[in-house]
């Protein structure tokens, strides 16, 4: 086992400072919105007393008391990079290992479900990256995202006891403001590998003037929720733990268990939704989650439809 604090791979050139929002995160969407910019005045002052109080993430210190079987084989914390799962897949190019993790402290060009760009202040959030090689017969993308979901909200729960929740089809909310959100990547690689590489990013030390105006009432953070002071690197080990326990056993799973895990985590069953695919909104209530990661949908005009991940994104009202 290996742990390390890495020079960064994929530094920004641009020089932009921590926690400035660039034009692509212009206009606040998901995740993106939420982690917003740390600011200046008051809250870089904060955050000055924050993080010196806490200090950075260290690869060794979230190594220590971890009993994980497949994961953090290897452990690297980067500082300021364009992103985490951009670190991830060059390291998976240059022949990395399965479970290897990334740990960034911040990023210049985060992405989200369909390009969205996002970033969160230095040292604010934990921002993690997993590489997972795998058979794809054994695991799929979509299992693995409601895997990652479940293991990142039970997690939240066991290391700052704030009650997290699942939103389909990639948020963690707490009394439904988004705390957090899981991005899955896939490819064949040159030496043709099947490689996931898993994106999770969760808000720990944000306060709302960390967030743009148009999200601090829909956007939160672990420190805004719990009473007792919140510990980054509790909230690491706690994931990495937490995703092992499904990586680690006997795959595949059937796919009911992965989804009866996620629906008692889930929010927003039987509660009305409007979804966007292919440019056409849809209105109705959330009836179930299928098999295959689909949002099952009673539609207003009286038919059931499947809403896919993939192609489909939450209208927020």
């Amino acid at each position: 086992m290996s742990t390390r604090n890495t020079p960064v791979p994929g530094r920004d050139p641009g020089g932009r400072n921590e926690g400035q929002v660039g034009p692509a995160a212009a206009a606040p969407s998901g995740l993106g919105a939420a982690c917003g910019a740390a600011g200046s005045g008051f809250g870089r002052f904060w955050y000055a007393d924050r993080i010196m109080a806490q200090g950075s993430l260290r690869a060794e210190s979230i190594r220590a008391g971890l009993t994980c079987r497949r994961l953090a084989s290897r452990i690297d914390v980067v500082g300021s990079v364009t992103s985490g799962n951009d670190v991830a897949w060059q390291h998976v190019d240059a022949g990395a290992d399965d479970g290897l993790v990334v740990f960034a402290e911040h990023q210049t060009a985060g992405r989200g479900r369909f390009g969205r760009t996002w970033e969160s202040p230095h040292g604010a959030s934990v921002l993690c990256s997993v590489v997972i090689l795998g058979d794809p017969d054994e695991l799929d993308g979509a299992s693995l995202g409601l895997m990652c979901a479940i293991a990142a909200c039970d997690a939240i729960r066991s290391a700052s006891g704030v009650s997290a929740e699942i939103r389909w089809p990639n948020d963690l909310v707490v009394k439904r403001r988004k705390v957090g959100g899981v991005l899955v990547e896939s490819r064949t690689t040159r030496g043709g590998r099947h490689a996931f590489v898993v994106g999770v990013g969760i808000n720990c030390l944000q306060h709302a003037v960390h967030f743009p105006p148009a999200w601090r009432d829909r956007a939160t953070s672990l420190d805004m929720e719990s009473p007792d002071p919140i510990d980054r690197t509790e909230v690491c080990r706690s994931f990495l733990q937490e995703l092992d326990r499904w990586l680690a056993g006997p795959l595949p799973y059937s796919p009911d268990v992965i989804r009866e895990a996620w629906c008692r985590r889930a929010v927003g069953l039987g509660e009305p939704i409007r979804l966007r695919q292919a440019g056409k909104d849809y209105v109705g209530v959330v009836v179930d989650l299928d098999p295959t990661a689909a949002l099952v949908v009673q539609l207003d005009q009286g038919a059931r439809m499947l809403f896919d991940a993939e192609s489909t994104t939450v209208v927020e009202p």
